[in-house]
């Protein structure tokens, strides 16, 4: 007997030597070498017996319910540049579906970050979501802006240029950063709309308040993301999120009739060209839901709406649960079961540790106390694979390193870029003809504020010769212009023909109005530009001759300036208006087209509704001619013209394509096509 439990033994301990080699000592860390986890990280290459397609019934089958369970959540990590010993702890016990980086300092910095939660995915043999916001990525520093990042238009801008095309192109710019970093999926964009509540603070993070724009626009660049490999994440659903005052909770007021044709609208182009997943978030819906349910926790607005309504079938992603909209009010472990069971498939989390692993825990256990359904956590668990597979996740080369950081240095300010943010900028009012500013009659011209002041400045200097810079230090850091700075500033306008004043919402609005009234006492015309979301602009109307608005971060406006000094210059892209309806002609017949008719400049318009008459599509143009390089009609029958106005006749009847395209003085185009029906 004493030999057979010697021999039992011996392989007791031969079987433990085998598991350890396979996997990490507790205690002693991961004892595999840098090579060994290298290879166990490396996707495997298309056509190898690894890279087969996932028989995603039996991978649900060989999880623990605990594996199956930490696949439905979504953490945000919390370390930089690495992930944080709590990190760490929830990737290796607690393996979740999916992880997002907030914030980085730089984009090599983001590579390496995402090559060491690869090396996790070998655990369960399940790749990462791995997402996070671009928009909001870069990490500021105490000197400003992340300039290791290559600077973005917002979403605002994307929706004041209105231009499909470039928005396209920007599109794709970003889905090639996200891939060159690591990313697999993007958190936006937002299809909620601008706020419609009178004290709601409103975001450069929407597309604005026209639903039909946001849902095109939505989906233009959803359809880019998915076309090049990136997870596009619709935030928001079902609207509303931005309808929120001071501390209180964000609500939707819109009745359900009512919001099939305006906040829903842009969710439904979303599914209807194939979303994979779709956000839900904390927002009250008392006019959906009458049990004062936040969306996230509510089967009516998951189940009901979204899936029955608008026929969603892919993952549901609710929350976070760990904000202070769920936590004052629920349990956060009560929460995520009650989210489960209302339909969503994954929970997200704005931090990771201890709260997220406890519920973990708290859902595996109420699933073994038959208070939730083991059925419903196989069915999420299977709709989160199958978005992974139809999206190769596991195929994903690994990021490098030095090819993210060498793209910010080679393309510090994209082409696309800057393209999108000269269409986006609005001029919303033009008394006597302020603008365009011209040598001579605008000058010397005064440029004052405390943000972009000195790249505005550098971007007039060359066409207009006399410019002054004046920065408002104090009010930098003072939240306000004080009154001395008021009688420095005003003092020193002898002889100024104009002064451009950056309007920044960093500062009290009261301050700022005040200086551009004692410059309007000088019978000195203020231009004012207004950064950020235009909230304040309704109170800058009585105390300036012209508004123009750049729908950037403050704290990144120099990038978006040299587009601003175009506008003010005259220099601006040209716009032409969308055709309303066909043209009906008659043969034989000359017929006048007039490029004046249809041109506009600049080409932003103001994609927020405030008050009237600012209201959603609003602009005020200039005179284009000077921004025109060249022109060129096709009537669809052979014949051509290159002036701005033309007469031409059609000799026999039918149906005829008429394109204009207009090119201005940076070599940009624009075309719009029209129909002629010649009778």
């Amino acid at each position: 007997m004493r030999f057979y439990g010697v021999v039992l033994l011996a392989i007791a301990f031969l079987a433990s030597d085998l598991a350890h080699a396979q996997k990490p000592v507790k205690g002693f860390g991961d004892l595999r070498t840098d090579e060994e986890k290298i290879k166990a990280a490396t996707p495997p290459e298309e056509g190898t017996p690894e890279a087969a397609p996932m028989d995603i019934p039996a991978k649900v089958q060989s999880l623990s319910l605990l594996q199956r369970v930490s696949q439905l959540m979504v953490v945000t990590l919390e370390g930089a540049p690495a992930p944080n010993a709590v990190d760490r702890e929830v990737l290796e016990r607690y393996t979740p579906g999916g992880v997002i980086i907030a914030s980085i300092l730089r984009p090599s910095t983001a590579a390496e970050y995402i090559i060491s939660l690869r090396r996790t995915e070998s655990r369960t043999g399940i790749p990462l979501l791995i997402g996070t916001n671009l928009h909001a990525l870069p990490r500021g520093t105490s000197a400003g802006p992340n300039a290791d990042f290559t600077p973005l238009p917002t979403l605002l801008a994307v929706a004041a240029a209105g231009d499909p095309d470039v928005t396209q192109r920007l599109s794709k710019f970003s889905a090639d950063y996200l891939k060159l970093m690591g990313f697999n999926m993007h958190m936006g964009p937002t299809l909620e709309l601008a706020p419609s509540l009178p004290g709601a603070m409103g975001t450069v993070n929407c597309l604005g308040s026209d639903p039909a724009f946001v849902a095109e626009c939505g989906s233009v660049m959803l359809k880019t993301l998915d076309d090049n490999g990136i997870v596009g994440l619709p935030m928001g659903f079902p609207g509303g999120g931005l309808n929120r005052e001071g501390k209180f909770p964000a609500v939707l007021l819109t009745p359900k009739q009512q919001a099939l044709t305006q906040d829903f609208l842009p969710y439904a182009r979303a599914i209807d060209q194939g979303a994979p997943i779709i956000h839900v978030g904390n927002t009250l819906t008392p006019t959906l839901d009458p049990n004062d349910l936040p969306a996230s926790l509510s089967s009516i607005v998951m189940n009901d709406l979204l899936r029955g309504d608008l026929g969603f079938k892919g993952v549901v992603l609710a929350g976070p649960l760990d904000t202070n909209d769920i936590v004052l009010k629920y349990e956060v472990s009560e929460a995520a079961i009650k989210a489960l069971r209302s339909g969503a498939d994954m929970i997200l989390w704005s931090q990771s540790g201890r709260r997220v692993m406890k519920t973990v825990d708290d859902i595996v256990n109420a699933v073994e106390q038959g208070e939730l359904a083991e059925e419903a956590i196989n069915v999420a668990v299977t709709r989160v694979l199958e978005m992974k597979e139809r999206y190769k996740l596991r195929l994903h080369p690994l990021p490098k390193a030095k090819e993210a950081d060498a793209l910010s240095k080679k393309i510090a300010y994209p082409r696309e870029a800057y393209e999108l943010e000269r269409k986006s900028i609005t001029v919303v009012q033009n008394k006597n003809n302020t603008l365009p500013l011209i040598k001579g009659k605008s000058t010397p011209l005064g440029v004052t504020g405390v943000s972009g002041v000195t790249a505005l400045r550098t971007a007039l200097l060359k066409p207009l010769k006399s410019v002054v810079e004046q920065n408002i230090g104090t009010a930098k850091y003072g939240g306000e212009i004080y009154d001395f700075e008021m009688n420095r500033l005003t003092g020193r306008v002898q002889g100024m023909r104009a002064v451009v004043v950056v309007v920044s919402p960093t500062i009290t609005l009261k301050s700022q109005l005040e200086l551009m009234r004692r410059f309007q006492e000088k019978n000195i015309p203020v231009v004012a530009v207004l950064v950020g979301y235009p909230s304040i602009l309704p109170q800058l109307a009585d105390v300036t001759d012209a508004i123009v608005l750049a729908y950037c971060d403050p704290a990144s406006a120099d990038g978006v300036m040299r587009a601003v000094a175009d506008i003010l210059l005259g220099l601006a892209p040209l716009g032409l208006q969308a055709a309303s309806e066909e043209l009906k002609l008659k043969a034989g017949e000359p017929h006048t087209f007039n490029l004046m008719d249809i041109i506009r400049t600049p080409a932003g318009r103001l994609p927020v509704t405030l008050e009237p008459p600012f209201v959603a599509g609003m602009a005020v143009p200039y005179d284009p001619s000077a921004a025109i390089k060249k022109v060129l009609w096709d009537f669809g029958d052979g014949g051509k013209a290159k002036e701005a106005s033309v007469q031409h006749a059609y000799a026999a009847p039918g149906r005829y394509p008429v394109t204009v395209t207009v090119t201005d003085l940076q070599g940009e185009t624009t075309a719009r096509t029209v129909n002629s029906v010649v009778e």
